[in-house]
């Protein structure tokens, strides 16, 4: 089978794009072992061996002449396309079939019904065309694109080919638009994930799919092997009983913009760094300090980790500051030097456990660290004491 991309393809909208790939995410899970999705390929979404599905993002009427509909025949109808590969074609699309249109019997008619439809529709086309040329006065009016591509489908020539298209070619009209996609697929597969974790399971799932191991020129695939592993990986990382530590915001070295920076200048905790001039390290440690208020109130409640821990966890943190604090202060020669040389041990230590998970990240510890020198009523400090 030729995988040379078909004419028509899904140039849609962004909003077509990201739903054609939440539903190559459906059809992930639909997958049998030995099977692989395809993106782009022959097509919109295909199931090797059991699926071609063509995705359609609208809102109008799926009615009698409408172009969603012959162009998706018009794919199908391609030298390079094999239908005899697939169960079932399918036209997956968020339009309504039109209340006096004939496709809405399409579904339940027979094989020779659906020809019937399509010569009709062909044939009331090609009338009003001929009305239309008559009635131009001037200038030949341009043939509408609808009717070039019925008489492509319906050409003599490719009748067997049509009758192998048609028996397969479902309409899955009303399907669920993006929200409900969404709810839909974290709902009936989404399982074992806290609630508020679905989101960032369905997305990162999104990601794997976009940017597959063996990209190629002219489309893509996911196998049931990568993805069932990429499922297993992202269920350890989200489950409810995970003890790997939230690394949203902690996932990158990239500092923050020196906006950011300038807009924290005169937090408490930036004016610590600056009395010791370790200018160097005031970027890393705004950095920090926001990744640790975002995890804590953005990340941590979705694994339900009540208050208290967090503020156990900060509780041995300052107190081992504190003790540190007064050893290097014991042993300090150089105010500024070794004040210098004490935030760098003390940031660079490996971090403790956090109760219920695995190591947090060092940049979780230091911005709680952040959090602490920031509060005036703590008089925490970086610089030593002679």
């Amino acid at each position: 089978m030729s995988n040379s991309k078909l004419n028509h393809d899904a140039t849609a909208s962004s909003k077509g794009t990201i739903y054609q790939f939440c539903v190559a995410v459906q059809k992930c899970y639909e997958m049998t072992a030995g099977q692989k999705v395809l993106i782009e390929s022959q097509g919109d979404v295909t199931i090797s061996g059991s699926q071609q599905v063509e995705t359609k993002y609208y809102s109008d009427p799926l009615t009698d002449g409408h172009i969603n509909f012959w162009k998706t025949l018009h794919n199908w109808m391609q030298d390079d396309f094999d239908p005899t590969r697939y169960t079932s074609l399918i036209l997956y699309t968020t339009q309504r079939l039109g209340e006096r249109s004939t496709i809405s019997k399409w579904n339940e008619s027979t094989p020779q019904k659906r020809l019937d439809i399509l010569q009709a529709i062909y044939q009331q086309a090609e009338k009003r065309e001929v009305e239309r040329q008559e009635k131009a006065l001037l200038t030949k009016p341009k043939t509408p694109d609808v009717l070039l591509l019925q008489r492509f489908i319906l050409g003599a020539e490719r009748r067997s080919k049509l009758i192998q298209v048609i028996e397969k070619f479902v309409i899955e009209a009303c399907s669920p638009e993006l929200p409900e996609l969404h709810s839909t697929i974290k709902q009936q597969y989404i399982k074992g994930i806290l609630e508020g974790k679905k989101d960032d399971f369905l997305d990162a799932l999104i990601g794997f799919i976009t940017q597959p191991q063996a990209t190629k020129a002219q489309g893509w695939e996911i196998t049931y092997d990568d993805f069932d592993k990429k499922v297993g990986d992202l269920t350890t990382l989200y489950c409810r009983e995970t003890r790997e530590f939230p690394r949203k915001y902690f996932n990158s070295i990239k500092l923050p913009d020196s906006r950011q920076v300038e807009e924290h200048h005169s937090y408490i905790f930036v004016r610590k760094i600056q009395d010791i001039e370790h200018y160097i390290v005031i970027a890393e440690a705004v950095r920090d300090y926001l990744g640790a208020v975002r995890t804590i109130h953005e990340e941590l409640r979705n694994y339900e980790v009540p208050p208290s821990r967090t503020d156990s966890y900060i509780a041995e943190l300052v107190e081992i500051f504190i003790k540190r604090h007064r050893i290097a202060s014991r042993r300090c020669t150089d105010i500024i030097t070794d004040s210098q040389n004490f935030f760098d041990e003390i940031t660079t230590e490996e971090p403790r456990e956090f109760e219920g998970f695995k190591r947090p990240p060092t940049g979780f510890r230091n911005g709680l660290l952040h959090t602490q020198l920031d509060d005036i009523n703590k008089k925490l400090q970086w610089k030593l004491e002679k």
